[in-house]
């Protein structure tokens, strides 16, 4: 863009999350790259479509480039196309409320996450607005003002709605087509009400269980309410599988205000992850970060049943480990004990919004990982639900990787494969605002521990990976591992989608996309057919 280009000395700007492949792509597409190249043979079940959503600056920052944060970013949502052994690619923005505001102005309205304490000349005019035409259906939590819903975090298809997922923020509806247009914030077939939308907000890891087709979602508030200090909520909802609609809404409360990106289900329970990542409000009020990752305090797991009344939990057990895990890999009940994989690290900076902490911790804590801040390993942790005890915490590969996926037939079950991709070797953070990059992809058998890895190649990443079943899967690893790859070795970068089979972990094909794809966060597969979005 070109607000990136402006300073006199050549350079775009001394911000990570800026530069290189973190650089934003101009604008959206009017159609579609059509007829893209396939090297190997499609598999005739990926018949449907593939989409990662992440953050894509529509136009220079209210407070400049050096203030930016990754999360920043508008949501836009890139899009390939695939069946019948041929593939098309699109990119669109999701038009949210502020995107537009922000279009129609031709200038950035909002402060990013790295300013979030009061500054009047943006909190004002966002207050008002939240208080006039927003106010029966604001699409995000009252602690949510001077800052915009990006829609940019995550994206989750359910009771055939598209929808994109924003952290602090309600979910807004897409339409499943070429155009992906933005329909509006979702309402669930009128069963969020004006309180809701005011309370809570949508995270971007809802679970849907495939037993019943669920979508099991919660929200957090960050800002205490009532008496005590630190306080505050999770909501814990459930959306129906065939009308839409939700059925099931609970507030349960949190010691602290803490970050809650992931969460799991078995096929009974919902569980929850109360981690040391803490906002502070006070130092948000004075200028500062928001966040501070806590070394004395530790990991908690809740527990509650999937429909629990007001005096079923969650029933919380302490880990008694100090440390972070963003992203679960996948739960299950076995007896009496929940059996929860995790993305395990020992200490996060949230990406640049932690205050620097660099003390020790007063006493070592058990079962370190011991690879470096924000760099994480799958993890086991076995919880007794009848003593609410820990009973076993181990690591299950060697390898650090995040980003982990399993067959979503699996979802709540017994399982025994993962997917994961491995950190690339020297991108581990270091500065503050460093954000790693990944380069492998693993497979995780936890029934004989082996673990297979398939390396990209040089000058090649990657970031969310999703699993495709076969038609008519004889195994749990029958299907097609998904993993869109930033090729950037090259004069031009591009982007490749590999299809990889997830049984023999050999490369299928690869669907050449002709543009740079910049980083981003989490993606989604839709199987056909797709009626509105013909090849």
């Amino acid at each position: 863009p070109s607000w990136l280009e402006r300073r006199g000395d050549g350079a775009w700007t001394t911000n990570p999350a800026l530069k290189g492949n973190f650089a934003p792509v101009v604008g959206a597409m009017e159609g579609e790259v059509r007829d893209l190249r396939i090297d190997g043979a499609l598999p005739a079940c990926v018949d449907g479509v593939f989409m990662r959503n992440g953050p894509n600056a529509a136009r220079e920052p209210a407070l400049g480039a050096e203030r930016y944060h990754w999360f920043d970013g508008d949501g836009m949502v890139h899009a390939v196309r695939l069946g019948g052994g041929r593939g098309s690619y699109t990119r669109k923005y999701v038009e949210t409320r502020a995107f537009k505001r922000e279009e129609k102005a031709n200038e950035a309205l909002y402060t990013g996450l790295r300013d979030i304490n009061p500054i009047w000349r943006y909190l004002l005019p966002r207050l008002v607005e939240k208080m006039t035409v927003d106010v029966m259906q604001p699409d995000s939590p009252f602690w949510v003002i001077q800052s915009k819903n990006t829609a940019s975090n995550g994206l989750t298809y359910h009771a055939g709605r598209l929808l994109a997922t924003y952290e602090s923020g309600s979910a807004y509806e897409l339409e499943l087509g070429p155009t992906l247009a933005t329909k509006g914030v979702c309402n669930f077939n009128g069963t969020f009400s004006t309180k809701d939308f005011w309370l809570d907000n949508m995270s971007a890891h809802g679970k849907i269980c495939p037993r019943t087709g669920e979508l099991i979602y919660i929200g957090y508030n960050l800002i205490a309410i009532g008496d005590k200090q630190n306080e505050t909520t999770v909501t814990v909802g459930i959306i129906d599988g065939e009308t839409g609609g939700r059925t099931y809404r609970r507030e349960v409360k949190v010691e602290r205000p803490s970050m809650q990106h992931d969460m799991a289900i078995t096929s009974t329970k919902t569980v929850l992850l109360d981690g040391p990542l803490v906002f502070d409000l006070p130092r948000v009020i004075d200028g500062g970060l928001p966040f501070s990752f806590e070394k004395e305090l530790t990991m908690r797991v809740g527990f509650m049943p999937r429909r629990a009344r007001d005096n079923e939990g969650p029933y919380w057990i302490d880990t008694k480990e100090t440390c972070f895990a963003y992203h679960v890999v996948n739960a299950y009940d076995e007896g009496s004990r929940i059996v929860l994989d995790v993305c395990k690290s020992d200490e996060t900076n949230a990406l640049g919004m932690c205050q620097q902490n660099d003390s020790p911790r007063s006493s070592p804590t058990s079962n370190p990982v011991n690879a470096g801040r924000d760099v994480a390993a799958l993890w086991r942790w076995e919880i007794d639900t009848e003593t609410k005890t820990l009973v076993s915490s181990r690591r299950m590969c060697d390898q650090t990787s995040d980003f982990p996926c399993i067959n979503r037939a699996y979802v709540g079950l017994k399982y025994r494969y993962a997917y994961s991709v491995a950190y690339k070797e020297g991108t581990e953070p270091k500065e503050r605002m460093d954000i790693p990059a990944f380069d492998a992809v693993l497979k995780h058998d936890f029934e004989t521990g082996e673990v297979v890895r398939y390396d990209l190649g040089d000058g090649k990443t990657c970031g969310d990976i999703i699993f495709v079943s076969s038609d008519s899967p004889e195994s749990e690893d029958d299907g097609y591992l998904l993993v869109l790859t930033h090729v950037l070795n090259e004069e031009e970068p591009r982007t490749e989608l590999l299809l990889l089979n997830a049984r023999t972990f050999a490369k299928q094909c690869v669907v050449h996309v002709p543009v740079r794809v910049p980083y981003g966060f989490h993606c989604e597969y839709v199987p056909g057919p797709l009626r509105n979005w013909p090849l």
